[in-house]
């Protein structure tokens, strides 16, 4: 661990970092369309829902086991393997036209995320002491922020052509994989240390992990719908409003650093779930597109700080040997969160729509703003 890590390395874990994003939102805007491609297929408008989820439900399935794996194999070669598997499975819906065989593409790739999240996560740990691991995180919420912006975009641009080329994207890291193949290196192996009740220490982080992603999720599963739907947009018109809440993902997450010499990990945590129901609230009376363009400001300016602030206190609470396991339990904690989004909000949106939905939610989230800021005095 150092003080002083290579640019190389550095870009290096910023591209993998930019898988994370790359796994979900890249065809989002393929949805509507999906549905409407096979319409013959029963409930074929939730169903179409699982081409983000399924992924989610794999990697907090298999992350605890990828965890396991890098711990004991060390953290480059789950990480290439991870990659490879990535390729394959992204791009299936590039060149598989069932719906049913792409959901097992989808499998796949959640197998990948599996192992490239958690052996990035144990990396940065592994690189980085903890005051340069919170400026490097700071380049890394930016990284996922421009990631996202280009995933987003890129993908509406192509759904316009045809619903399958978005997952032509996937095809990307071959271009970047001989650069870390030549960059990166396996850190020293670290004596195992003590329990110390890792897993009960870790649990609020767990959950917080969790619940994050339920609520960050809302927007690449039910926006489109909102969009395409309800105010008559067209699916580049998703990509436009997302890549925009992304855009100040980047711009806010890129002064983590400095915001974190000022506030502890809570205060941060109340300040963006009061931003998130904030956006949310806006969302809920959007009559029009550039409504929701106001809206996912202040959401895209919570989540930017969100992930970057879970991410930094998980790292702050770990020992370096259990650091593959506990990221593994990180990544199953985020992907569940994923997973479980959709299914968690689909009565509330079956009863009161997706404007309802995050009406609801707002109030929520500004509820445990004020909680966590009470915490916190």
């Amino acid at each position: 661990m150092t003080s002083t890590v290579s640019k190389n390395i550095q870009i290096s874990l910023l591209l993998v970092a930019t898988l994370g994003v790359m796994s979900g939102i890249t065809v989002v805007s393929s949805l509507p369309l999906i549905s409407h491609t096979f319409s013959d297929i029963p409930h074929i408008e939730f169903l179409s829902k699982l081409m983000l989820t399924i992924p989610s439900i794999i990697i907090a399935l298999f992350a605890p086991f990828a965890g396991h794996i890098v711990d004991r194999f060390g953290r480059l070669k789950p990480l290439y393997t991870g990659i490879v598997l990535f390729i394959a499975g992204g791009s299936s819906g590039f060149y598989l036209h069932d719906f049913y065989a792409i959901l097992i593409g989808r499998a796949l790739l959640g197998f990948a995320v599996a192992l490239i999240m958690t052996s990035s996560t144990a990396l940065i740990g592994d690189y980085f002491s903890e005051h340069a691991r919170h400026k490097f995180m700071s380049k890394q919420g930016l990284a996922v922020g421009i990631g996202g912006i280009i995933f987003i975009t890129s993908g509406g641009l192509l759904a316009q052509l045809h619903w399958s080329y978005p997952f032509a994207i996937y095809f990307l890291p071959v271009l970047f994989l001989p650069f870390l193949l030549k960059s990166l290196y396996e850190p020293q192996r670290h004596t195992h240390a003590p329990e110390l009740e890792l897993e009960a220490k870790l649990l609020p982080v767990y959950i917080t992990a969790f619940f994050v992603m339920v609520l960050f999720y809302m927007l690449p599963t039910q926006l489109p719908y909102l969009i395409v739907n309800t105010l008559g947009g067209k699916p580049q018109t998703v990509g436009f409003v997302i890549a925009t809440a992304m855009t100040f993902n980047a711009l806010t997450s890129m002064q983590y650093a400095k915001i974190k010499a000022k506030l502890s990990y809570m205060q941060i945590y109340a300040a963006t779930f009061f931003l998130f129901g904030l956006g949310l609230f806006l969302l809920s009376q959007a009559e029009n597109i550039a409504g929701l363009f106001w809206a996912t400001t202040p959401i895209g300016m919570a989540f930017g700080l969100l992930l970057v602030n879970t991410n930094a206190w998980f790292l702050s609470q770990v020992p370096p040997s259990k650091r593959g396991r506990a990221s593994g339990l990180l990544t199953s904690s985020f992907f569940l969160g994923q997973f479980a989004s959709p299914l968690l909000f689909e009565p509330i949106v079956s009863r009161y729509g997706i404007q309802g939905l995050f009406l609801l939610v707002s109030g929520f989230a500004v509820l445990v703003a004020l909680i966590l800021f009470a915490k916190s005095r």
